[in-house]
């Protein structure tokens, strides 16, 4: 497990490295871009993608064992119903904080054209944040650590490791955000237990992203995002908005959360990961 693992971060790493850094110049500028987040999201799928194909064949097994799943899984109902899931999420959220006397919407924030553009280029953004992400760190990287670890030490190790990156590479992190992160990040898994398949999870988290960041105006990592939907305010205590990291940082998250079981009670084909594949060895000593 630790060989393969180590070959794999090795090969991201490389593919990376000799991919070079998307820059782009935007000067004129300020708050979180959707064209850098589609730029190094869409390096990052490319690079998880080859990585998972090499590891894959050399160990005899293909994308669908690790949990990624095809072209026509991607537009059926388990990624929908994910995407139902991340967009309610939020609104709970948002409501719970509007309630509180935490959010005020003061207008929209573009208009015509400029609206139809941020809105593409968000919702494009956001879908490359969920496909690299959850392939990334929930594909090739969590089945082979569930296989060498057992599932739930795995799901452990994964969700609290995923929340550490966070926190510590994004500014203004306190702790409600690296709890926040590390809880989706076990609803996430479990969904990718229930199902067996990535589709679930990348249709959660791309709405989850889009409507926090995006159609429901936010705040990530200290700063607005461009082209945002509306022009929201977020008065009050950080427990209650979240401050400068957002509102998936106030403590109406823990309340959303306590109800995250929720989607797995949908009626969804069951389906465990891993899911055990036999290598390439194994089939020729069965055939033998």
């Amino acid at each position: 497990m630790a060989a393969a693992l180590v070959l794999h971060l090795g090969i991201c790493l490389r593919l990376g490295g000799k991919s070079g850094t998307c820059t782009l110049a935007l000067q004129s500028y300020s708050g979180l871009h959707p064209v850098l987040f589609i730029l190094a999201d869409a390096l990052m799928l490319v690079v998880a993608l080859i990585a998972t194909l090499i590891m894959g064949r050399f160990e005899g097994r293909s994308l669908a064992t690790y949990g990624i799943p095809g072209i026509r899984e991607l537009v059926g109902r388990k990624f929908w119903l994910g995407a139902m899931w991340g967009f309610a999420m939020p609104s709970a959220i948002i409501l719970l904080i509007f309630l509180g006397g935490g959010y005020q919407v003061h207008g929209l924030n573009v208009t015509g054209a400029a609206l139809l553009k941020y809105a593409a280029l968000w919702l494009l953004a956001s879908l490359l944040i969920g496909f690299s992400e959850e392939i990334m760190f929930r594909g090739y990287f969590l089945y082979t650590l569930a296989d060498g670890i057992g599932f739930w030490p795995a799901v452990i190790l994964e969700s609290i490791g995923f929340g550490a990156l966070h926190y510590f590479t994004k500014p203004f992190e306190r702790w409600e955000d690296w709890f926040a992160v590390t809880l989706i990040t076990i609803f996430i898994t479990l969904a990718l237990r229930r199902t067996g398949s990535l589709a679930f999870p990348i249709g959660m988290h791309a709405a989850f992203d889009f409507a926090l960041i995006y159609l429901f105006s936010g705040m990530n990592g200290g700063e607005f995002a461009v082209g945002r939907l509306l022009n929201a305010q977020f008065p009050g205590p950080n427990r209650l908005t979240g401050g400068l990291l957002g509102p998936e940082a106030s403590w109406f998250y823990v309340h959303c959360g306590d109800h995250g079981d929720s989607p797995f009670a949908l009626d969804i084909p069951s389906s465990e990961v891993p899911v055990p594949a036999k290598t390439r060895d194994d089939r020729l000593e069965t055939i033998g």
